[in-house]
């Protein structure tokens, strides 16, 4: 047999991309050997319209000031409204959205493709509907290929030329509905009602809600309509082997795991295939054994089966002492190997990998004064939740690079879960390899959003019109994840669910058959469906989770009464506030930074266009915070750090409240984590990878062993969210602004494993009631080593004023370049207070020299920090490793501290 298998072939260059409007032959003619793209715009592969438009210059970068209103709306009414239209690159400023858009290509025929190869074109996501041509024969139609969040495998063998040149060309249809837009944040705030837009349409169409625009992300006025994953050839022999479904039994001392493998084998052609199923497992251990599987399998003319293979019929998949997969902060996250593969006649037909870890998943409710709280285990053991909302790239921008960066991020902030928000996009595979690696759980909302799913009167529980279309999306998304050990639960949709003919067989018969391994949750709040649908899966629970923020400022105290008093606070899985990023990141996307005193921001219109809000229309909490807490800033940049101190406080406050409750409380998701543009909202870091001081405070309040001051009453709380109890030295210190001694304590304590336990009690001189004073936090082993830090400013009015007289520390530092791995340098830096003052929320950087820009992404292991007098700190950095290192210096600023440059090493 001349077959072979396992073969891809990528078709991402060479495009050429034009508007059906202007094109006026068929797909037969397009894809003919004569035909050549006249005016076309040059592409590459993916992309969305708007986004290769934008490469070609055609329309400004949205991303950027106020550019987005300078490009037209695929709703016309909004145009009219904006006199949007006059920007239209298509004659008479028509609607450069309402037509359907061609993507044609000419390649040659792979030479490793034989005879007796099936052929499959793979269009790895299509937004929203695509009709495909290939060498003037139709492969697919825009009424089966329709839906935004699944790939697809075309059969093209009959229509591939092996030995000529072959043209493809793919009709791309927009959104059936692009919804009504958003209305801007120009002179008023963007009600919180028009997320999703003001109608919520967008959701009658499989795709992707929030591209209507949000309360943190304007309307994407293309709506993101393209081939947004990549494209390729790919093969197989007669019999298509799909990804494996691997589910984990582990005894309760967890000596012993049994797995089970299924996998699914389909007859692509109208003969019987006999042959043979085999299955190599490698273990994560590079001694570690090796075992292989097979079993003989016979196939109907295009049957499909499912084949079994575990311990009871294959004692090697009883395995003794495995290595288990933890989150991060619990343990490891070893991974083992997988590959199936299908011989005939001892020739390869297909083979799959993969990669997937040894754990167990399970949930279960328990009931706390009336309110029910879900909790999450992984390999029998409580996992506290801490974590954030994941949105996507406003134009799906986020390269597999970018991707990556983001998660490094997220993990080197001590968290342990990322949460799909259920209005955006399932991420590419690239996320939950990473997060796999990394021991980042992730949860799955489904395309379900309460904005447009009728649960405060908006949209319409019929949406989304088609269910099987929703529903096929689903299936190929479980299958596609369910092997991934980062998975931790399927959720049916973002604070609402969908009707009962795509509720009930999402629920019964994707998850819980198709998966069956890890829990099923009907909402992530707010709504549930009627009992008689079943919630939960398996237990058939309420959902225990709960949204609903506070999303703005409010006092970092607060945070403590809303855990103590429980209820929506027992799993919150949605609360954030404004985090104004660093100046140099406004710098990038507010070209002009001169306030306006006319308009309700606190700058100007681009300011509050790009997301100046705080939850239901509102931003001036914050900003009002900011100037009664730290005093009425000088200038934008005085604005902007006393915007860090406001994120540094509030952001460690949200996860230190939980921190101190860990037997009452099951978790903390942030609504957000990440940014779907450049925004001044809802996130840790910016969209340029920059974290604001929030994250770092994020990053301290989340460590497996932690000490805290405990802002409701002062009392001192040791963390150990570990599984191993830990010997530790507590030491206490307080000070006065001018450094005299308040306070301080010693002792010596045992934290029992995933406990928290008060430790200490701050308590001042009477006199210093209402001053500003300092506290700072260690926890060491019985050696002296440093586990844990923290410092907090505090003062009884909250009027931190005094901050801005503090007389100027100098500092002092000294940097040793280390290895460079994997394209990345690090250095290790130690920083020095020798003055005789506090050198308060120190921040560094890595510089390029050309205008002081940062060099993005940097990891550090800490940032704002605060020096006592005489205290020395250690730090370390890794950031993409540069061809010169002479164009690149250390610049060093801080509160009242006397900005400087330093040279590299």
């Amino acid at each position: 047999m001349l077959f072979a298998s396992d073969m891809a072939w990528p078709l991402d260059k060479h495009w050429q991309m034009q508007s059906s409007y202007l094109v006026k032959e068929n797909g037969r003619t397009l894809t003919s050997p004569v035909y050549t793209p006249q005016n076309w715009y040059s592409i590459e592969m993916p992309t969305t319209v708007l986004t290769a438009l934008v490469k070609a210059e055609v329309y400004p970068d949205p991303y950027v000031g106020m550019n987005n209103m300078k490009i037209p709306d695929a709703w016309e009414p909004f145009n009219r409204t904006h006199q949007l239209s006059v920007y239209s690159h298509l004659p008479g400023q028509r609607n450069p959205w309402q037509d359907p858009y061609w993507f044609w290509t000419r390649f040659e025929c792979p030479k490793d493709v034989t005879l007796g190869q099936t052929i499959w074109l793979h269009l790895g996501a299509i937004n929203y509907r695509a009709d495909v041509w290939l060498n003037g024969h139709q492969v697919a139609k825009a009424h089966d290929l329709v839906g935004m969040f699944a790939d697809w495998d075309l059969p093209v063998t009959s229509a591939l030329h092996r030995d000529q040149g072959n043209t493809l060309a793919i009709k791309i249809y927009p959104p059936d509905d692009p919804g009504v837009p958003s209305p801007p944040q120009l002179k008023a705030f963007g009600p919180f009602g028009g997320n999703g837009g003001p109608t919520g349409n967008i959701a009658k169409s499989v795709t992707m809600q929030c591209a209507a625009g949000w309360d943190w992300m304007p309307a994407v006025r293309d709506r993101n309509m393209g081939l947004w994953r990549s494209v390729s050839l790919t093969t197989t022999g007669p019999v298509d082997v799909h990804p494996a479904h691997i589910i984990t039994i582990l005894t309760p001392d967890h000596s012993e795991a049994s797995l089970t493998l299924k996998v699914d084998l389909v007859n692509v052609t109208p003969s019987v295939q006999r042959g043979i199923c085999r299955i190599h497992i490698t273990s994560p251990n590079p001694k570690g054994a090796t075992f292989d599987l097979e079993r003989t399998v016979i196939l109907d003319p295009h049957q499909s089966q499912t084949v079994v293979f575990d311990s009871r019929t294959d004692s090697s998949l009883a395995l003794k002492e495995p290595p288990l997969w933890w989150p991060s902060g619990y343990g490891e996250q070893p991974l083992y190997g997988c590959e199936i593969a299908f011989d005939i006649e001892g020739t390869e037909s297909d083979k799959e990998s993969c990669r997937f870890g040894v754990r167990t998943v399970d949930s279960r409710v328990t009931m706390v004064e009336g309110w029910a709280r879900r909790d999450f285990f992984v390999n029998g053991q409580k996992i506290l939740l801490q974590g954030g909302a994941w949105v996507p790239d406003m134009m799906l921008n986020r390269s597999p690079e970018k991707c990556r960066d983001e998660l490094r991020l997220i993990h080197a902030a001590n968290q342990n879960i990322v949460r799909i928000w259920g209005g955006g996009i399932t991420p590419q595979d690239t996320f939950f390899k990473t997060c796999d690696e990394l021991g980042l759980l992730v949860w799955h909302d489904f395309w379900i959003t309460g904005d447009c799913q009728g649960t405060w009167g908006k949209g319409s529980k019929d949406y989304p019109y088609d269910a099987e279309v929703f529903l096929r999306h689903a299936r190929r998304v479980v299958e596609k994840y369910r092997h991934h050990p980062s998975v931790l639960v399927w959720t049916a949709g973002n604070e609402g669910y969908p009707r009962a003919e795509i509720y009930l067989p999402l629920r019964d018969q994707i998850v819980a058959e198709l998966d069956g391994s890890r829990p099923f949750i009907p909402s992530s709040g707010f709504k549930e469906p009627p009992d008689q649908w079943g919630r939960s899966w398996p237990d058939n629970s309420p959902a225990g989770t709960y949204s609903g923020g506070p999303y703005r400022w409010v006092d970092p105290t607060e945070y403590y009464r809303l855990v103590d008093a429980g209820k929506d606070w027992l799993f919150k899985n949605e609360v954030g506030m404004p985090s104004i990023p660093v100046l140099e990141t406004l710098r990038k996307f507010i070209p002009d930074l001169t306030p306006d005193v006319n308009v309700p921001f606190p700058l100007n219109h681009t300011w509050g266009y790009h997301d100046a809000c705080e939850g239901n229309g509102k931003y001036n909490l914050y900003d009002e915070a900011l100037r009664r807490r730290y005093g009425e800033p000088k200038n934008v940049a005085d604005y902007v750090n006393k915007a860090q101190l406001v994120n540094a406080e509030n952001y460690r406050a949200m996860f230190e409240a939980v921190n101190h409750e860990p037997e009452r409380t099951a978790g903390l998701i942030l609504w957000k984590t990440n940014p779907a543009w450049p925004s001044v909202i809802w996130q840790l870091y910016d969209w340029y990878l920059c974290p604001n001081a929030g994250y770092y405070f994020t990053k301290k309040a989340c460590e497996s062993v932690h000490v805290q001051l405990n802002l409701d009453d002062r009392s001192i709380s040791g963390i150990n969210q570990t599984l191993k109890s830990r010997d530790v030295t507590f030491v206490g210190r307080a000070y006065s602004l001018d450094m005299e001694s308040l306070w301080s304590t010693e002792t010596s304590v045992t934290l029992e494993p995933t406990m928290a336990k008060q430790i200490g009690q701050v308590r001042f001189p009477e006199g210093q009631k209402n001053q500003v004073c300092f506290v700072t936090l260690q926890l060491l082993t019985p050696a002296g080593k440093l586990i844990s830090d923290n410092f907090y400013w505090l003062a009884s009015e909250n009027d931190f004023r005094p901050l801005q007289d503090m007389k100027q520390a100098t500092i002092t530092t000294t940097a040793t370049c280390g290895q460079i791995i994997q394209n990345e340098q690090t250095l290790q830096i130690r920083v020095k207070n020798p003055s005789n003052t506090l050198a308060f929320f120190v921040r560094l950087s890595v510089c390029q020299n050309d205008g002081d820009a940062e060099v993005l992404p940097s990891f550090w292991s800490d940032n704002y920090i605060s020096l006592l007098p005489g205290q020395s700190k250690d730090l370390s950095v890794a950031f993409p490793k540069l061809h010169n290192r002479k164009t690149v210096h250390l610049k060093l600023e801080g509160y009242n501290v006397t900005p400087q440059n330093i040279k590299m090493p």
